[in-house]
């Protein structure tokens, strides 16, 4: 059975077996932008939209964040231009969070905004990058570019989900677990419990419900937004430097900003956390990093401003707040995670 959630704009669809409602019949233009890995999942998609008579092209993006760059965005929007796309066309992504970032920046820049859709295929990007409206690029560092553009609709099926190795569920479930801290305690629960045994369709029904109730609350993030960055800044820092994946640098980050927490507002459950975070299979350190680098690539993070440095911390589970944080502070949080002076 699946669920449709009314966001403020976008309409999320999670159940099983739902990819033909990414189209609704007969209509304009369908641009199918993908990758590599989900070339399985858009010869699906494509075929039903064929079998429906509905116009349908496709392009294959390089893949994960090799994508997020100006060049693929000059070269799909010329590409777009050359086989007649309009106004009216409608860009459908299919792959993970990298993946739907540029293909929903590509669509909100295209003739100014066209219609995008999301089919996420991985777990973290179906409870993360495909819900909230942020489109990104990599330029300097991580998502510095991007635009604010809801998908009209997002569908999630949770069978592709299930076939999913066990790596990438622990990535996706780092940022469940996230959606859980800052949102729905009993999430964390469940986490904590079944672990990668979870039930995927309550995990990712919980973590979206969590994303969309701060995103309509605060869509350009002026505010209580900003919360779902817990775990992001030093994350997004380690991925940078260390080349790690999204999902096990946020993992990272989570238990550093889980330390800096317990010494800024007293937050008891590091330990509960990193031990959740372990039993994933994702790390809870990161030793051998140069701390300058990653001290450099914070200060370029969005949250930063004239006084410097602002993380979400947590007060206890579901009570995120927003913290400047002084470099000492950071410091411990980085030996917390095995980062040191070296």
């Amino acid at each position: 059975m699946d669920e449709r959630i009314a966001a403020e704009v976008t309409s999320v669809t999670i159940g099983r077996g739902v990819l033909e409602e990414i189209a609704d019949g007969p209509e304009t233009l369908i641009v199918v932008l993908a990758q590599p890995g989900a070339a399985q999942v858009t010869a699906r998609v494509v075929s039903d939209l064929e079998a429906r008579t509905i116009p349908v092209v496709t392009r294959m993006l390089p893949d994960a964040e090799e994508a997020k760059s100006f060049k693929v965005v000059e070269e799909t929007t010329a590409w777009m231009g050359e086989i007649g796309v309009k106004r009216d066309g409608i860009v459908v992504a299919i792959g993970g969070g990298a993946l739907t970032d540029i293909a929903g920046f590509i669509a909100s820049v295209y003739m100014r905004g066209i219609e995008a859709r999301y089919v996420p295929t991985t777990l973290l990007g179906a409870v993360d990058a495909a819900i909230g409206g942020k489109t990104a690029l990599n330029v300097g560092g991580k998502n510095l570019v991007g635009t604010f553009a809801h998908p009209d609709r997002v569908v999630i099926d949770v069978d592709l989900l299930q076939q999913l190795p066990d790596e990438l569920l622990a990535e996706g479930m780092a940022e469940a677990l996230k959606a859980g801290l800052i949102g729905d305690p009993g999430l964390v629960d469940v986490i904590e419990r079944s672990g990668l045994h979870a039930d995927l369709e309550e995990v990712v029904k919980r973590a979206v419900a969590v994303k969309l109730a701060i995103v309509e609350a605060d869509f350009r993030e002026a505010g209580s937004r900003a919360h779902l960055n817990f775990g992001h800044t030093i994350g997004h820092a380690v991925e940078a430097v260390a080349g790690w994946s999204h999902g096990r640098s946020v993992a990272v980050g989570m238990v550093a900003a889980s330390a800096i927490s317990r010494m800024v507002c007293g937050f008891d459950g590091e330990e509960r956390i990193e031990a959740i975070i372990a039993a994933l299979g994702l790390p809870v350190a990161c030793p051998g990093l140069n701390r300058a680098d990653l001290h450099r690539l914070m200060r370029m993070d969005k949250k930063s401003d004239p006084e410097g440095l602002r993380m979400v911390l947590l007060e206890g589970l579901g009570r995120p707040l927003v913290s400047h944080i002084d470099p000492a502070t950071l410091d411990a949080g980085l030996d917390a995670i095995g980062i040191g002076d070296e």
